[in-house]
């Protein structure tokens, strides 16, 4: 009898996907599509600054790198603002601020500029948005809805990689840089707009699933653990390392692409962005696929992870090898498909494993990994770009090196316990 009474709750129903919580993510999903098409813009954006401003590829990598400096010196105190403020206008916020730094960084007259530029974007406008957006999955879905809702969320950088490339780049040829600043800064006023009147307030969210209170991380319950609770916790750190080493790989390929495919490999920027947003197609297929993927067998995400990583890698290199711009987008492709697979499935553990009042500290370290590797990566390649003069096969052995690393490191990750709303 014990036995029965124990094994009931997990033959529960899955939870109905209510309409507004429909309208959540898909409120979320927006703003994420223009998070990303800011993020993803700059890299294609440069290659045009650098023809006009004449600056070393090792600025360049500062620029890319100020961006996520910025982002990562915010992050306690977005945390903090959050807590305060709520959810909504952090993320409304979000939008305002792009438009602002978009706006100005299209007046930029030299590269250091546009360095400080990137830096107050990536601390003001971009550094609170995925932390509330995560959290607003944590502690307004049931648990057996998050795994997909990231899926999601994380599958709007596939999107923003499709329509960058195939908007920025025609505007580059056309107008110039100046132009494409300006674009960024139109639409995300738009964006802000409509997330302002979508987006349901805190209150209304606290009603998304009510008849799912046993699945729910309520944080309002529970007192907000601190950092120093958190800090001891390996399961946070390992993931906040891994975190580092996929978006080392990500925003190198991310930023690096444009200018490889269009100064090494000698394409247009019309070409550029077309094979640019084939391969933001294979991510978006990568990140729903993750998330299918996890959601199918669940506990398998250090395979999943270590595999796809490296396969990720691997695929990057191979398209080094080959001066055939038809292997070359494949071999792009996919290393954004094993590239997309291996973030979502990484970022579904800390919505499913983290406890609703330690979330906030958790998914700090965890974030802040990832906004280093961010950082270290941009500036990285550009020195080893220069010092091969203008090569980049050292860059796909830093990559291959990456890929080693996560299929090294996922070894570590522990079995998921079933035990709701705590870490491993």
């Amino acid at each position: 009898m014990m036995k029965e009474s124990f094994e009931k709750p997990a033959a529960k129903a899955k939870s109905k996907v209510s309409a507004r919580t429909i309208t959540l993510v898909a409120a979320l999903f927006l703003g994420f599509i223009m998070i990303y098409f800011d993020k993803n813009a700059i890299g294609i954006i440069l290659v045009s600054m650098q023809q006009d401003f004449g600056f070393s590829n090792v600025q360049k990598g500062m620029v890319m790198s100020a961006f996520f400096i910025g982002y990562a010196a915010m992050q306690v105190p977005a945390g903090i603002l959050n807590t305060k403020l709520g959810s909504k206008p952090i993320l409304t916020f979000a939008m305002a601020a792009i438009a602002v730094f978009a706006t100005l960084a299209g007046f930029a007259k030299a590269v250091m500029f546009i360095i400080v530029i990137r830096f107050l974007a990536g601390a003001i406008a971009h550094s609170g948005y995925a932390p509330s957006a995560a959290k607003e999955v944590a502690t307004k879905l049931p648990l057996d809805q998050r795994t997909l809702a990231q899926g999601i969320l994380i599958s709007a950088s596939g999107i923003a990689g499709i329509i960058v490339p195939l908007v920025v780049s025609p505007v580059l040829a056309d107008y110039g840089w100046q132009r494409a600043f300006w674009m960024i800064a139109g639409a995300s006023i738009i964006v802000g707009i409509i997330l302002r009147f979508v987006l349901p307030s805190d209150k209304k969210t606290k009603n998304l699933t009510a008849d799912n209170t046993d699945d729910v991380a309520v944080a309002e319950e529970v007192p907000a653990a601190k950092l120093r609770e958190v800090i001891s916790e390996p399961f946070v750190w390992l993931l906040g390392v891994l975190n580092f080493t996929i978006n080392a790989m990500m925003y190198g390929m991310l930023n690096w692409m444009p200018s490889y495919l269009i100064q090494s490999v000698g394409l247009s920027t019309i070409v550029q962005g077309h094979i640019t947003a084939i391969g933001g197609a294979s991510f978006l297929v990568g990140a729903i696929g993750g998330s299918y993927i996890v959601g199918k067998f669940f506990g398998k995400e250090k395979t999943v992870i270590g595999i796809a990583g490296m396969l990720g890698a691997l695929s990057l290199f191979t398209a080094s090898m080959s001066t055939d711009t038809g292997l070359i987008t494949v071999a792009l492709s996919l290393g954004e498909f094993f590239c997309a697979t291996t973030f979502v499935t990484l970022m579904s553990l800390p919505v499913k494993r983290f406890a609703a009042h330690k979330f906030g500290p958790s998914y700090a370290i965890v974030a802040t990994g990832g906004i280093l590797g961010g950082i270290v990566s941009p500036t990285l390649i550009g020195l080893l770009v220069d010092m091969a003069s203008g090569a980049y096969f050292m860059v796909f052995i830093y990559f291959v090196i990456l890929g080693a690393l996560l299929f090294v490191l996922s070894r570590f990750i522990p079995k998921h316990k079933p035990v709701e709303n705590e870490v491993n």
